[in-house]
């Protein structure tokens, strides 16, 4: 199986213009950007992500933290976690992703996994705003 044949396979078939980077696949749904990565160590390891929704600062790390967690709990499959990132002029910043993270079985139906995975990370980064804002309020 060549799990990241598959996930290509499908989202150029469902036009949404996938193309290949040193990562894995990335992709557009709806405005947002979405990364599979790949595992050449696992192949059954199917793990897409939102990159980036949110940056981190010193002053908002701890809201960031808990809101984070506070998600991780109440949806599954989904987690939260930042990653620092270095741009073209070594910058270093924070952010917050989002992930979908499964193991595929040996046969997967891409078509049940992806749109199911795309609305979960949608609602990851719905529910992460909200608790940031319902922080940010108190």
């Amino acid at each position: 199986m060549d799990l990241n044949k598959l996930i290509f396979d499908f989202l150029a078939e469902e036009g949404f213009r996938p193309h290949e980077t040193e990562f894995g696949i990335a992709f557009k749904s709806e405005g947002f950007n979405f990364l599979f990565f790949k595992d050449d160590e696992d192949e059954q390891y199917f793990r897409l992500m939102m990159p980036a929704i949110f940056e981190v600062t010193e002053d908002n790390e701890d809201m960031i933290l808990k809101a984070m967690n506070d998600v991780n709990g109440n949806i599954k499959v989904v987690k939260l976690y930042t990653m620092e990132m270095e741009d073209e002029e070594e910058k270093k910043s924070t952010s917050v992703w989002v992930a979908f993270e499964i193991l595929a079985d040996t046969t997967p139906e891409i078509g049940d996994i992806m749109p199911r995975a795309i609305t979960l990370l949608k609602g990851g980064r719905i529910a992460f705003l909200a608790r940031l804002e319902e922080m940010a309020d108190n």
